[in-house]
């Protein structure tokens, strides 16, 4: 496993600036892009194929905690681990806006490798700052997925403890679904 020493990656200190000096100076009370990528309520490692699968837990059981939900969620791949820091750093694929179970389960279906271990975040918010902070992600960094106005230049890390990688933040209670209800996602 890598460590900080041997490699050139980012990990202890990624540079938000260029995001959150937009956002300081256009919201009065603005979240920082480090609590929305590193601290989101909501955060799993989602199965896009049967090798990743554990038992019955499909995808749609793992997007279910944000049914109904509306707010700002981004697609993550795993970059590089560091056993100095015992972290992951994550890179952003894709970041969209609504809501999150419907969009995030199209994703899986249209744009995701399924042979790539995929990792959901989430933050709620009302619909006007949802578009507010999808476009300043979009305006500052590149993400590989999303095709529409995305003009930013910088590419988007975080840095998740093997907690947050490995447990999430749901499992208890998406390990707790024994049947999905309804039609699968997908």
């Amino acid at each position: 496993m890598p460590n900080c020493i041997d490699h050139d990656f980012p990990c202890q200190f990624i540079d938000y600036s260029s995001f959150d000096k937009i956002a300081n100076m256009e919201l009065k009370h603005p979240v920082l892009a480090s609590e929305i990528v590193n601290s989101s309520w909501y955060c799993m490692h989602i199965p896009t194929n049967e090798h990743f699968q554990i038992g019955d837990l499909l995808p749609s059981k793992f997007l279910r905690p944000m049914r109904g939900k509306s707010g700002l969620y981004h697609l993550w791949k795993e970059y590089e681990n560091c056993d100095d820091h015992k972290c992951h750093t994550m890179e952003c694929q894709y970041v969209g806006k609504g809501p999150p179970d419907t969009r995030v389960s199209a994703h899986i279906k249209n744009k995701w490798n399924k042979e790539e271990m995929l990792y959901v975040t989430f933050n709620e918010f009302d619909n006007r700052l949802a578009k507010y902070y999808e476009q300043l992600f979009l305006d500052t960094y590149k993400f590989e997925l999303n095709n529409n106005e995305n003009n930013g230049a910088e590419v988007l890390y975080a840095v998740w403890d093997e907690e947050r990688v490995i447990v999430g933040t749901h499992l208890s209670e998406i390990s707790s679904y024994s049947t999905m209800q309804g039609p699968e996602d997908w």
